[in-house]
């Protein structure tokens, strides 16, 4: 009998590495251009500002007034520097993950998080966000997926034997919320209000998912309009 050894060292899945690339790529080129061009355009605006009430800094006159060698280097530096920052912010933003038999490994913003396959039963991409769907807790929800490609997505979860689903099994369970509307209690109504208000304040959506979860009712965002379904 041979052992999977995928299994025991997870599928890893991660942003494809031509989106980091292209993140320092084009701030590399527009500093570039800039540096070939910027000189006139710098003077333009620079002379255009003398004459508001504002003036123009002195920083404008300097490079407007740089020989073009100089020029070149200094924005194409600049460029590399503003490509390095938006790279680090891009891993740091996207979401990583290692799929296992019995679980999931992930890391986003800088948070780790551990999801359980006992009692999970779907997994699905919403937009930008990764969802696991939990027979006896509130939905775990991964934000920085958007990157992630889907077919990847499947492939790994499917090869550890995860229920992937395409989409939400009960997207047509869902109504829109508006506060005070009927079908609601009180208490619900202020269980609403608390997660809409939570916004991208994760603690606190995930407090407000736990609430709603044990109040029998899971919500999502779309568009920055608040959907509820009950827990059948």
């Amino acid at each position: 009998m041979t052992s999977d050894p995928s299994a025991e060292s997870g599928t890893g899945l991660r942003i494809p590495a031509a989106i980091p690339a292209l993140v320092i790529a084009v701030p590399v080129a527009v500093g570039a251009l800039l540096g070939f061009a910027g000189g006139p355009l710098f003077r333009g605006l620079a002379n255009v500002l003398e004459g508001t009430p504002i003036g123009a800094p002195g920083w404008l006159h300097l490079l407007g007034d740089l020989p073009l060698g100089w020029s070149v280097t200094v924005m194409t530096g600049l460029g590399v520097v503003a490509g390095v920052v938006l790279t680090l912010f891009t891993f740091r933003e996207a979401l990583s993950l290692r799929v296992f038999d019995d679980h999931v490994e992930s890391q986003v913003e800088g948070r780790e998080a551990w999801t359980e396959r006992a009692g999970t039963t779907a997994v699905f991409r919403d937009r930008a966000t990764l969802v696991f769907l939990r027979r006896d807790a509130a939905p775990a929800r991964l934000p920085g997926a958007q990157d992630l490609r889907e077919r990847d997505l499947r492939a790994a979860f499917d090869r550890h034997s995860w229920p992937w689903r395409d989409g939400d099994p009960y997207a047509g369970e869902y109504e829109r919320w508006v506060d005070g509307s009927p079908g609601f209690t009180a208490d619900e109504h202020t269980l609403l209000r608390r997660r809409l208000d939570a916004g991208k304040d994760e603690a606190a959506r995930i407090e407000a998912d736990d609430a709603l979860f044990a109040a029998g009712l899971v919500a999502r965002t779309d568009k920055k309009q608040l959907h509820v379904r009950r827990v059948s």
